[in-house]
């Protein structure tokens, strides 16, 4: 299963890129996962750039930051969402990117890795619609990371038992992707 790693935060010194990082590694050791970075930053997309709305355009961009966004979601069988929480939702700039498409996310199974004080829950219960609306199949396991508590010094420090948490999330990801 191609699993793409959706890092969303485009905010300078974010801390979601230490996280991504850290799901990445944690799931390198994985034989039944091929990962694919896409940090949301790397794409420098546009808000809501295309003039077509997404469900409309079937996959067919003008933009051409938005057909290399696409391409790259697309070849993915499968995505975890390192998401942060701010103000209680989503970023807008993963909100965006998830946005500018459409046909590439439907019936594919989604996963969440949400870190802010309340452990991204906010923001992954806003997420659970989202991708409900795109048609995706989301995991019920998640991984919640606490900024107060495991970022002491500024440095993550993921509590025990965290990549346990992350091993079942992409279990259950696999399983609804059929390949478990």
């Amino acid at each position: 299963m191609k699993l793409g790693i959706i890092t969303g935060t485009t905010r300078p010194g974010n801390v979601g890129t230490v996280v991504g990082e850290w799901v990445i590694e944690n799931l390198s050791a994985r034989t039944d996962v091929e990962i694919k970075d896409l940090k949301v930053a790397d794409f420098d997309l546009d808000l809501l750039g295309e003039p077509t709305i997404p469900g409309q355009a079937n996959g067919k961009y003008e933009d051409p930051k938005t057909v290399k966004w696409a391409e790259a979601v697309k070849e993915c069988d499968a995505y975890v969402f390192v998401t942060a929480e701010y103000n209680a939702a989503p970023p807008a700039a993963l909100k965006n990117a998830v946005d500018l498409l459409f046909v590439e996310w439907n019936d594919k199974p989604a996963g969440f890795v949400g870190y802010g004080f309340g452990g991204g829950q906010r923001s992954i219960k806003h997420w659970r619609d989202i991708v409900g609306n795109l048609k995706m199949k989301d995991a019920e396991a998640t991984v919640n990371i606490f900024l107060g508590e495991e970022f002491p010094g500024g440095r993550f420090t993921p509590a025990e038992g965290k990549a346990d948490d992350l091993q079942k999330l992409v279990d259950e990801i696999a399983a609804l992707n059929g390949r478990q």
